[in-house]
């Protein structure tokens, strides 16, 4: 099978494992090391993913209302806020204990804490839908403005200053449109793989 080779910006795919091994041999190669170990693949792959969540949370927050866990976990992005003048507002509770997997007694032990059961989960999120029936228009896709305007009031989600400059100059650079000769170049090489891909069909089907 013919496997099609392209960037991952233009794919809008993270790398997979093999070709960060790849790259980070490259990298190793050049600072005099043999190897590269799979661990190292893994938790930089991982680290990305962070990293990429951590924003897309960033952006996020900027666009919808949440809910805050023990001051600091951000869950729920895009519930709605409950309207203070509604007396069934005040009901909605908070369920703070659900992060704790033992609570202390009068007595000093440990005791398992109970977990909310599905009944409760529905019940409570009907409730939290009753307190505010306002029904919003739907927002936009994400672009590229609200990135850079989430990296202006959360700076330190990319704690990197190089890192930083060099995305804020990338998101700045997409929001200009794509001159004519640009377009046109895509235009070619959208035509290019069509074609591409049309021979190969023709290819495997006169093989068989």
């Amino acid at each position: 099978n013919a496997q099609k080779l392209s960037f991952c910006s233009r794919e809008r795919t993270l790398l997979d494992a093999p070709t960060v091994h790849g790259r980070m041999f490259v990298i190793a190669w050049d600072s005099g090391l043999d190897a590269v170990d799979d661990v190292a693949v893994q938790l930089v792959m991982v680290a990305v993913q962070t990293q990429i969540k951590n924003m897309l949370m960033a952006v996020f927050s900027r666009r919808n209302a949440y809910k805050i866990r023990e001051g600091r976990f951000q869950h729920a992005v895009g519930c709605a806020a409950p309207n203070p003048y509604l007396r069934s507002s005040k009901n909605v509770s908070n369920f703070m204990s659900e992060s704790h997997a033992t609570t202390i007694s009068s007595t000093g032990e440990h005791i398992p804490s109970f977990l909310p059961t599905v009944d409760w989960a529905e019940s409570e999120a009907a409730l939290q839908d009753a307190c505010d029936p306002v029904e919003r228009p739907r927002l936009p896709p994400v672009s590229a403005l609200d990135l850079v305007e989430a990296l202006k009031v959360h700076k330190g989600v990319i704690p990197s200053h190089t890192v930083y400059a060099k995305n804020m100059e990338r998101a700045l650079a997409t929001l200009w449109h794509p001159s004519h000769e640009e377009l046109e170049q895509e235009q070619i090489r959208s035509q290019e793989e069509a074609i591409k891909s049309k021979l190969i069909a023709e290819q495997h089907a006169v093989i068989w």
